[in-house]
């Protein structure tokens, strides 16, 4: 079977905001670093900065598999997932960012034997989004996407003051504001 491999399919999902998730696909002759990279932009998160680790228990109650650093340069990148010796229904867990402290639960939901192909890792689904709307372009009746949130406003107004990039840009720009992830 030299033109075969294991496929572990993953379902990913936000620790704290659990309707946010994505299925994702990668061999078992991959490494951590490339699990971390398909984490990072399936969830458009930054790939040259923050620490990050993958954990076989509960984050921080147990010893992760390794730090995993951009660019591939420490101990937790190089090992193999299937080197973790995962079965079917296991769960591991993931942070990204050790100061924000983005959790995820990862789920094995199964691994199968696939012809080699180029095309992994990858995101096969996701959950469907639930958009909201930009609050300034909705007062001038139209509904654009919002995809920030202005943290200093929804501080001062006990809300979520949520923005398209175009009114972020023109009527907040010196705030500090955090991408919405649907």
């Amino acid at each position: 079977m030299s033109g075969t491999l294991e496929l572990y399919t993953f379902k990913v999902t936000c620790k704290y905001k659990t309707k946010i998730w994505r299925r994702i696909e990668i061999p078992g002759e991959q490494t951590l670093g490339d699990f971390d990279i398909i984490i990072r932009e399936a969830f458009e998160y930054d790939k040259w900065d923050h620490l990050s680790e993958f954990f076989p228990g509960r984050a921080w109650a147990c010893r992760g598999f390794g730090e995993i650093e951009p660019g591939g340069k420490s101990r937790g990148t190089k090992k193999k997932i299937e080197e973790i010796q995962l079965v079917k229904g296991d769960i591991i867990e993931y942070i990204y960012d050790f100061g924000d402290d983005l959790g995820h639960k990862i789920k094995l939901e199964k691994i199968s034997v696939v012809e080699k192909s180029e095309d992994w890792p990858r995101v096969i689904g996701r959950n469907k989004p639930k958009y909201q709307f930009c609050e300034e372009c909705m007062k001038e009746d139209r509904k654009t996407v919002a995809t920030w949130i202005c943290l200093e406003c929804s501080d001062k107004e006990q809300r979520d003051v949520l923005l398209c990039e175009d009114c972020l840009m023109k009527k907040h720009e010196e705030h500090y504001a955090e991408k919405i992830l649907y």
